[in-house]
């Protein structure tokens, strides 16, 4: 009998690699996809819960590898987390079109359609949950991440709409807007700033910059039977920052 499966994206990466740790701890069966092939087997090889997908979710091809690889091995989605991301850190006068567009199609448009085809019959379970991942970033005002924030901002701006609908079909749909959080790709931008700049960042999150477990627990908390009457809303995560 084929089980059903929850779907992380990015699961090479610092967040996703931590929240597919957390679920296959409790013994669900994930799919983890990412386009580094290499860090995916490197990390999850060997594990039979694990079910590594290596594509590029900025492109149709990649999505529906990513589908056609649930479908093959798993009775449905009951779980979804989008925590593949980019940022494309450049002044204002300096962003391109290409940039833009492939991370809108990173953080917006492969989750609305990703989150579609998973409410489809064939392809649904009972009591699904997805949770979607944005930044404060598109709160405030961050210089250099203009294109980041716009595809973020797109994220909240579709969640309460997607969620309406969704609803209908049982699926519930919440997002997590995280502060920093350290992982490779916050630490690359992190490194072109200056180290006044970075002390006066790390001043202004009273309980630390975030951990990729910190995010993690927040997830798996809104994907879990624990957040069952919860659907449509934003957590903010983020060590006290907005305070």
């Amino acid at each position: 009998m084929r089980e059903a499966c929850i779907v992380v994206t990015g699961a090479a990466g610092g967040i996703g690699g931590a929240v597919a740790s957390k679920l296959l701890a409790a013994g669900e069966h994930v799919v983890v996809a990412d386009r580094e092939a290499e860090r995916l087997e490197a990390r999850y090889g060997g594990l039979p819960a694990a079910c590594p997908v290596a594509c590029d979710l900025a492109t149709d091809e990649g999505l529906a590898a990513l589908e056609s690889a649930v479908k093959a091995r798993f009775v449905g989605v009951k779980g979804f987390v989008h925590a593949a991301g980019a940022d494309a850190m450049a002044p204002l006068g300096m962003i391109t079109g290409e940039a833009m567009e492939r991370l809108f199609r990173i953080h917006a448009i492969c989750p609305v359609r990703f989150l579609g085809w998973m409410a489809k019959k064939p392809n649904r379970v009972p009591g699904a949950a997805a949770v979607l991942i944005s930044s404060m970033a598109a709160h405030e005002g961050a210089k250099g991440h203009v294109a980041y924030a716009a595809a973020e901002g797109a994220v909240e701006g579709f969640l309460k709409p997607a969620a309406a609908e969704l609803a209908e079909k049982g699926v519930r749909l919440n997002a997590v807007v995280l502060g920093v959080v350290e992982t490779e790709m916050s630490k690359e931008w992190m490194g072109r700033l200056s180290p006044e700049q970075v002390a006066g960042l790390r001043a202004a999150y009273p309980f630390g910059l975030g951990t990729p477990g910190h995010a993690a627990d927040a997830i798996c908390f809104l994907l879990s039977p624990a957040a069952a009457w919860i659907s449509g809303q934003t957590l903010v995560c983020d060590g006290g920052h907005s305070l």
